[in-house]
């Protein structure tokens, strides 16, 4: 009859429901079982020991380091609030020494160059002395030696102790006119230097010299050159060495 017909249909209707409802579903192909973890762990007494971390206080964070940046800064005046001034060096390696970046510290030729006396006194007016690094080139230690000076023409020394009257130390209008310097922005940006050494020189007109060279010989002098100047040198002075022993013997 129909109503024993939809009865039927009914119980196998409610019948597949909970076969589906307990039993997993068989994987189809050669694929990976499913068996997915969707639930979060926020029992923190779990097996899994509440793995859930959640950050609902950012912009109190924010205010709080915001806040301590501020008391750190006060407690520090007059000092940078950034702390020593540190040179420009080159990136290690030949993939990355064409990079700049800032230093450990400076050299004590460039301490020297600056006029300061001695690394000792570099270190108490915020100046970072690494006295392993040494100058390999002429442009490094003028680079950095400009860096120097700039810092000191705007540098005011406070006195130790209020009222004391010491070399180098700068009046009492001064100090009172002095500001903290928190970003070093009067100096030059350590890693945009490399960038601006490496632009392409400005076209311009070859002059009747570079017209009439030839650039593969001329560089292959070039390095040649470099290469053997050290024997070079050796000859000369062996040379010389050996014409003064002769005039000494006349």
């Amino acid at each position: 009859s129909p109503l024993l017909r939809s009865r039927r249909t009914l119980r196998c209707f409610f019948l597949s429901v909970y076969f589906f409802s307990v039993h997993k579903m068989v994987k189809k192909g050669n694929a990976p079982v499913p068996n997915a973890h969707f639930h979060k762990h926020w029992n923190p007494t779990g097996s899994q020991k509440g793995h859930v971390k959640t950050f609902f206080d950012q912009a109190t964070q924010k205010k709080q380091r915001r806040v301590r940046r501020l008391k750190r800064a006060a407690a520090q005046f007059p000092r940078p609030v950034r702390g020593p001034i540190r040179p420009v060096v080159r990136c290690p390696t030949q993939r990355y020494n064409m990079r700049t970046r800032n230093g450990k510290g400076f050299t004590i030729a460039e301490i020297k160059a600056a006029g300061l006396p001695n690394k000792e006194y570099a270190r108490t007016i915020g100046v970072a002395v690494d006295y392993r690094r040494s100058n390999h080139c002429e442009e490094s230690l003028a680079v950095n030696t400009e860096r120097l000076k700039t810092y000191l023409s705007k540098l005011v020394v406070f006195p130790s102790k209020p009222g004391k009257k010491e070399a180098g130390v700068g009046s009492s209008e001064d100090c009172k006119a002095a500001t903290q310097d928190k970003t070093h922005a009067f100096l030059p940006n350590a890693r945009t230097y490399g960038r601006d050494a490496l632009k392409p020189e400005a076209p311009r007109v070859l002059s009747e010299d570079e017209k009439k060279r030839h650039i593969f010989m001329f560089l292959r002098k070039v390095q040649r050159d470099q290469r053997s100047i050290g024997k070079r040198m050796k000859r000369v002075a062996k040379k010389k060495a050996k014409a003064e022993k002769a005039a000494m013997k006349k």
